[in-house]
């Protein structure tokens, strides 16, 4: 297409043009082998044009057009007449650029034309009629190997042009056959040149005698010798039985309508080889009468078995793309969709029309993922077709424009390998949709992160696969250590060179940590790092592979241990057992949807529940469980009020923490917290020893260790009860202060072991002297403290406990074979309405106290205000 709109002609112009006259392919028929050698170096160059023009006195005519929708244009503005001047290709990398072409109308104008690369195209090496070529809208600089493929695909419409020139020297052959028929001398000569010009066996047919004549090669191709005699009955018979009929009808239609006939059928020779065969004939009509049948067969056995080969094998990949539940997308190295099979289309939200010819970065949905290095999101699809080797199982988000998300896939992108015959360069792309393996590995992320100690998984090959914030804290592992997810040798080394594992050398410490891990067998160990806390490692093998470490810190334990150890010199046996059912404490898990529907449990919740066979299962409901624990009596609520609460409470975002008592006896612990989905996660604990612990600890904050009694502490908030009690209700009661007679001397004569057991029984005739109400204190080393409840000043009641006491310890001790005698000195105050501290209580019981020893002892006084009281002694007033 040249610019200054002239023709621009050949020196051997006229011979070019009788050439292309002569192949009599101009205004031919389209046919899709040229239209798939268009659409391939398209594909090649990655242009949107591509053309077979053939070059004529003053026009162009298409054989083939891709790209545009025009069967020609006038030669004037041709730039492919400029390439039947060249010895090469012709390639003009931008026409603006070129004083040729920079104002042609077809550069200016549409197609706007900046490229172009044309192959002249010629059967006989001399006449070129016209060219392949390739066009573009940009400026281009193709590739070397992209212009020896434009070279070889020229040679393959060469092949086609020469395949037609051949097919019309074949039909003239067939027309001179009939001219030179009325003169040929027999049938040999006749049929011997028809097959020597068209390359295929010939075959004569007189209508009036009905004989039949073959060549020697249709005599050869029915596997027959050369004098075998055919007749139309027989010639039928060679056809295979479901083209007889069709032959018969195309020779019937033919002799009817006086036209020609061109079939494709198979046929079984002589010696019985299955093969296809082209039969043509047409009738040869005198006078308006056929007198005659003249036609040509050819073996096409070759063409057709290949051609069926390429059949199945389309068919074979195009079912295998539209059967994977994967979906594939073919990409041109600018992004744009070639191909799509219908699962990707799905996965795209989308349909194979609408997809295919579009550009990934044009799509309604956007396929985007996590570099990782920079933290950036890209999108993968764009980023497959520049680079496709960065994208190996990505995991990508699929993005709705102002919509959530609402897929996630995994992507692989592989290029096209290169220097192929075609020598394509695109991208196929992988998608796989892995959404519900995103949420469960959401929510496996959830229970490590609430999950009360340190997780971490790793993988077959003990490479770190996953792990909760809690793992790095207890562990003391910088991030960037533990986001490059290492091999376990790694960690352990890191650890051992910080001390936790002792002295040693750390690569023979981290290996024999290593050593301890099986892939079938589970184990737990304690371990006290550098850092002084304590920690306790549980090992449990996956069965798919794989491993699960769990981390404790157990300080706080092993400090509350060294606690009772101190508290409890007298209960070490005990103690030992507790710390051994401390260290096999275990919690349970149970994981529930936003539907309160079971779908993760452990074997520990099982067991702490003590859950029959067969009643926890996936998909159970909460409800569903708490019916069956009242049906066998270990819930005593109202099942769905307590559901309704705790469903309640984990909708408004909180984590509900529960404590109660299983009927077996056993302090649960319980924790429900929410997770993203609507669901929630719930660890159950067996705390039963560290309540009992506590309470012994409680218990030996409050009392002496001798003698059981209550200590100081105890007495003095008792004390303060009494006195608010009286302040605020009315109520009254009495404090009586009591010091041993005679202790001192025991203690020094017999010994501290004598004393102290003394002291055990005194307590226990003070205890067998009171009432249960009543509160019975060790103050001091021989002092002692009791508070009577209710009563009003003067009750005969106290009196009489007052001298039980006195009594009691008159009474001579049997201690460790030695007879011991002491008295009792008491001093009693009223607790009233009228009593302004606890300090004052016991001042006047002291004074009292004080009394009854300044008057010989072995008694017990009231105090009252302004008078003095007798000191009763033994009992007597």
């Amino acid at each position: 297409m040249t610019s200054r709109m002239r023709l621009h002609l050949v020196e051997n112009e006229q011979e070019r043009l009788d050439a292309l006259h002569a192949l009599q392919i101009v205004g031919s028929e389209r046919l899709p082998e040229y239209d798939a050698v268009v659409e391939a170096v398209a594909a090649i160059f990655d242009c949107p044009i591509a053309l077979i023009s053939l070059v004529d006195e003053r026009d162009q005519w298409f054989k083939a057009a891709c790209g545009v929708d025009i069967e020609g244009t006038s030669r004037e503005v041709s730039i492919c007449q400029h390439a039947l001047s060249a010895d090469d290709l012709f390639v003009v990398p931008d026409t603006l650029s070129d004083e040729r072409f920079c104002d042609n109308p077809l550069v200016v104008g549409e197609p706007n034309i900046r490229f172009y690369a044309g192959c002249p195209l010629s059967l006989d090496g001399k006449n070129r009629l016209g060219t392949l070529c390739v066009i573009d809208q940009r400026p281009r600089k193709p590739a070397r190997q992209q212009l020896h493929q434009l070279r070889r695909m020229g040679r393959v419409v060469e092949g086609l042009l020469k395949s037609h020139q051949a097919n019309v020297e074949k039909e003239a052959a067939l027309a001179r056959a009939e001219a030179e028929h009325e003169e040929a001398v027999g049938k040999g000569r006749l049929l011997e040149e028809i097959a020597a010009v068209s390359g295929v066996g010939g075959w004569e047919l007189c209508m009036n005698s009905q004989k039949l004549t073959w060549t020697r090669k249709t005599h050869e191709i029915h596997d027959v010798s050369d004098d075998y005699v055919p007749n139309v009955e027989t010639a039928i018979d060679f056809y295979a039985p479901e083209a007889r009929g069709p032959i018969t009808r195309a020779v019937a239609r033919g002799i009817e309508q006086g036209r020609g006939w061109d079939a494709e059928l198979p046929l079984v020779t002589a010696k019985g080889r299955q093969i296809w065969v082209r039969a043509v004939g047409r009738p040869i009509e005198k006078d308006g009468e056929t007198i005659k049948l003249v036609g040509a067969f050819q073996d096409v056995t070759e063409r057709k078995q290949v051609e069926q080969a390429v059949r199945e094998s389309e068919a074979a990949h195009r079912t295998t793309l539209e059967t994977l539940s994967e979906g594939v997308l073919v990409l041109t190295r600018s992004g744009v969709i070639q191909s799509c099979n219908p699962a990707g289309a799905k996965l795209l939200d989308s349909t194979t029309e609408r997809l295919v010819g579009r550009n990934v970065k044009d799509l309604t949905v956007a396929v985007v993922c996590d570099l990782g290095v920079t933290h950036q999101e890209v999108n993968t699809l764009e980023l497959a077709a520049e680079d496709p080797l960065l994208v190996c199982d990505a995991t990508a988000e699929l993005k709705h424009s102002g919509k959530a998300a609402s897929r996630w896939l995994r992507v692989n992108a592989r290029p096209i390998a290169q220097g192929g015959e075609y020598a394509l360069d695109g991208v196929v792309v992988s998608l796989t949709d892995i959404t519900e393996t995103k949420r469960q590995a959401n929510t496996l992320q959830v229970i490590f992160d609430n999950f009360p100690g340190g997780v971490a998984h790793y993988s077959d090959n003990f490479q770190l696969a996953s792990y909760n914030d809690e793992f790095g804290n207890l562990l003391g592992y910088p991030t960037d250590m533990l986001r490059q997810k290492l091999h376990i040798l790694d960690y352990l080394k890191f650890s051992a060179e910080r001390g936790d594992y002792g002295p040693g050398d750390p690569e023979e410490l981290a290996l024999e940590k290593f050593r301890l891990n099986s892939p079938t067998k589970a184990y737990s160990y304690e371990r006290h790092n550098a850092d002084g806390r304590y920690l306790e490692v549980r090992y449990t093998p996956l069965p798919a592979g794989g491993s699960i470490f769990n981390f404790f810190d157990i300080t706080e334990r092993k400090e509350m241990e060294q606690t009772l150890a101190e508290s409890e010199r007298l209960a070490r046996d005990r103690l030992a057992e507790l710390e051994a059912v401390l260290g096999n404490m275990r919690q349970g898990v149970s994981v529930f949807d936003k539907d309160g529907k079971l779908i993760l449990w452990n074997q520990q919740y099982l067991d702490i529940f003590r859950k029959p066979y067969g009643e926890v299962r996936e998909g159970v409901s909460l409800i569903d469980l708490l019916r069956a624990e009242k049906a066998r009596g270990d819930f005593d609520g109202d099942v769905e009020e307590h559901y309704n609460a705790l469903y309640e409470k984990l909708s408004r975002g909180e984590v509900v923490r529960t404590k109660f008592t299983h009927p077996d006896g056993k302090v649960i612990g319980v924790v429900h917290a929410p997770l993203p989905d609507g669901g929630w996660i719930g660890t159950h604990e067996d705390i039963t020893l560290r309540e009992e612990a506590a309470a012994r600890i409680t218990h030996a904050a409050h009392h002496d260790d001798l003698t059981g009694l209550a200590n100081r502490a105890l007495f003095t908030a008792r004390l303060q009860e009494a006195l608010l009690d009286a302040q605020m209700q009315g109520t009254g009661g009495h404090l009586l202060l009591l010091d041993l007679d005679r202790f001192k001397p025991v203690n020094d004569t017999f010994g501290h072991d004598v004393g102290d057991e003394l002291l055990c029984q005194v307590a226990q005739r003070f205890k067998e002297c009171v009432r249960a109400t009543d509160l019975v204190a060790r103050i001091g080393g021989d002092e002692f403290a009791i508070i009577l409840q209710g009563g009003g000043p003067g009750e005969p009641w106290v009196t009489e406990i007052a001298e039980r006491l006195v009594t009691a310890l008159n009474q001579p001790f049997d201690v460790f074979a030695h007879k011991v005698s002491i008295g009792i000195s008491i001093g009693i105050s009223y607790i009233g309405v009228d009593a302004t501290s606890i300090e004052s209580l016991q001042k006047k019981a002291d004074i009292a106290l004080y009394e009854v020893k300044q008057n010989g002892r072995n008694g017990f006084r009231f105090y009252e205000a302004g008078r003095a009281h007798k000191v009763i002694r033994g009992g007597a007033a």
